[in-house]
């Protein structure tokens, strides 16, 4: 019970800084790290729908898939860290209204968005959470394919990131390309370093 309980505090931690890390750094220059987001504005251009709309209906579809294929347990994790992450945003979106964002160099915006989501994501995952959308495709891969979460979250993001970036212009690919490379190794790194100092404890 002890383990369950630390393991959602952990999940709400990482829905908090992915939250911020998403609001003060990734919408302010409209920058794509892959995900649903990015899959979403890419989809508006050819679809009447809204991209969110799009959104809603892309992340339900992949949490009912997460349900089917990586059990109950890891879905309702990924349920709720989707969940939280959707809701934290929307609230700060509304308390940081700044105007301008907190960062102008757009690449510098990217790289620190990204490092903040790496250690989000790293959290989440670690306890068999995610922030839901194309990190549940992660888990998937992860599953079957002996592969890093960050690896395998890099190919599912990769396409999204470019066609975005193409059409939103080289600054917003550049800048939305390094910060994709330094969110998916990050995530790796800060797993690593989780479990090595859980171990160091335990012995």
């Amino acid at each position: 019970m002890k383990k369950e309980i630390k393991s959602y505090l952990i999940i709400i931690l990482g829905s908090v800084i992915y939250a911020l890390g998403t609001v003060l750094f990734i919408f302010p220059h409209s920058l794509l790290l892959g995900g649903t987001s990015g899959i979403s504005v890419i989809l508006n251009s050819y679809l009447s729908f809204s991209p969110g709309t799009i959104l809603m209906a892309i992340n339900f579809s992949l949490l009912v898939l997460a349900f089917i294929v990586l059990g109950r347990n890891m879905a309702i994790k990924t349920f709720i860290g989707s969940t939280l992450t959707t809701l934290f945003v929307g609230l700060f979106e509304n308390f940081f209204n700044f105007g301008t964002p907190v960062i102008s160099n757009c690449f510098l915006s990217a790289v620190l968005g990204a490092a903040v989501i790496a250690l989000a994501s790293g959290l989440m995952f670690y306890v068999d959470s995610s922030s839901g959308g194309t990190d549940i495709i992660a888990l998937i891969v992860k599953k079957y394919v002996k592969i890093n979460i960050g690896k395998a979250l890099l190919i599912t993001d990769f396409l999204i990131v470019i066609i975005g970036g193409i059409l939103s212009g080289y600054i917003i690919a550049v800048s939305s390309f390094a910060g994709l490379l330094i969110k998916t190794f990050g995530i790796d790194y800060v797993i690593a370093v989780i479990s090595k100092k859980l171990k160091e404890i335990e012995e």
